[in-house]
């Protein structure tokens, strides 16, 4: 018995030994299959905010167009002068402002968000289309509540400030999906970290018939990827929301 139990000893603790080095193991290729998993996601994902994205724009630049219409139609100069009684040359002009500014929001499905037609979308650089382009893309997944697309739409920085859940409960506090939002404007605008930024202004639009306007910031972080970057004010917002 001297002899055999130190030998019972160590067959144990060679057990032991050989037990949790399967127990790791198994750990490992689970915590790889799970990577896998996620890439995979991640990829299916991305191909899903691609064919959202596109479908959007095409259906943001119909509805731009069908804006540009009307507004030209609403400028044209005489023909409701002459085909109107006099009482109706009065009403003209703010009938001219609602179709210019109320129409879009109105006229926007849910979930599109539109460039206000007094903006020339002509005249903007390649650089500029895309930091609007960015913005379109944000506004829309707010729109529709997907606050979990627009927490990966945001700055790096941002991103580790709010973590997803708190990003998330603080949107659903705000009911941030309640708005219309439309873009008005956007200019180049230096936030200091050495790539191009841009300021969006946008005009959002609530359901109790207020408005509200708003200088966003969208700003292409070094790798063509353009993000989100919170203002004072919004993160202010966010934060008092919780």
């Amino acid at each position: 018995m001297v002899v055999l139990f130190p030998a019972l000893l160590f067959g144990t603790g060679c057990n032991q030994s050989s037990e949790q080095r399967q127990a790791l193991k198994e750990q490992q290729q689970a915590l790889e299959e799970q990577q896998k998993k996620n890439k995979k996601l991640q990829k299916e994902l991305e191909a899903q905010k691609e064919r959202q994205k596109a479908a959007k724009q095409e259906e943001m630049e119909q509805q731009i167009a069908a804006l540009k219409k009307k507004v030209e139609k609403a400028g044209e100069p005489e023909e409701t002068d002459q085909s109107e009684p006099e009482s109706s040359n009065d009403d003209s002009p703010s009938d001219e402002a609602v179709v210019i500014e109320t129409a879009s929001p109105s006229e926007a499905p849910q979930g599109v968000v539109v460039v206000a037609p007094q903006f020339d979308v002509q005249a903007v650089t390649a650089e500029e289309a895309e930091a609007i382009d960015a913005a379109i893309t944000y506004y829309q997944a707010v729109e529709i509540g997907d606050y979990y697309t627009t927490h990966s739409l945001l700055s790096l920085d941002d991103q580790a400030l709010y973590p997803l859940d708190v990003w998330v409960e603080s949107n659903t506090a705000l009911d941030s999906a309640a708005g219309e939002f439309v873009v008005t404007d956007a200019y180049p605008y230096d936030l200091g970290t050495g790539y191009p930024a841009y300021a969006v202004e946008v005009t959002i639009y609530l359901p109790d018939g207020s408005t509200s306007y708003r200088t966003t910031y969208f700003t292409n972080e070094g790798n063509g990827y353009w993000a989100h970057w919170l203002s004072d004010e919004e993160m202010g917002m966010f934060s008092n929301a919780l």
